[in-house]
């Protein structure tokens, strides 16, 4: 798995085009945040990760009405807490240049993935930390599953030290 040098402005605006596309098709209040690796302006995938927030009633037929817009579904979960996750991605040119998780606004998964971004942004020795485990990994594996949950006890610890969510 290839890991690219830090692309901030390139991945802010990738981001932004893309949080427009999506509030344009599921109304201008939708809650849309940029995390992963790519918010956070380190070495990451060349793809940006964007979290959108939805009822929990609503987020199938989220999920359906951005697949009309040209996502594609790339799966559905329910997380531990019992609140949906689906997520799509964006292909151009025959490369995922984004992943669009639709969760629960406000919910369990939001807060892991805001708290974590959070938490790196805030701590430069946690990021640094972070890079490190990622290049690891990414030297072993091209399974885009593998890498995720070889970095999960990481993001748990790093959640877990934060607290309970706000």
């Amino acid at each position: 798995m290839e890991l690219v040098a830090p692309d901030p402005a390139g991945w802010a605006a990738r981001f932004a085009t893309e949080a427009a596309r999506i509030r344009g098709i599921l109304g201008p209040g939708t809650p849309v945040e940029h995390v992963g690796s790519t918010a956070l302006g380190i070495e990451a995938k060349d793809v940006v990760d964007v979290l959108v927030g939805v009822p929990a009633a609503a987020n199938p037929q989220a999920v359906a009405v951005l697949t009309e817009a040209g996502l594609v579904e790339g799966g559905n979960r329910t997380t531990a807490e019992g609140e949906p996750h689906g997520w799509l991605a964006r292909w151009v040119d025959g490369t995922r240049v984004t992943v669009v998780h639709v969760v629960l606004a406000d919910g369990a998964e939001w807060h892991r993935r805001t708290t974590f971004r959070d938490a790196l942004l805030r701590d430069g020795a946690l990021a640094r930390e972070y890079v490190t485990l990622k290049r690891g990994i990414a030297a072993q594996t091209d399974d885009w599953g593998e890498y995720t949950a070889r970095k999960s006890s990481f993001v748990a610890r790093v959640v877990g030290t934060v607290g309970p969510r706000r």
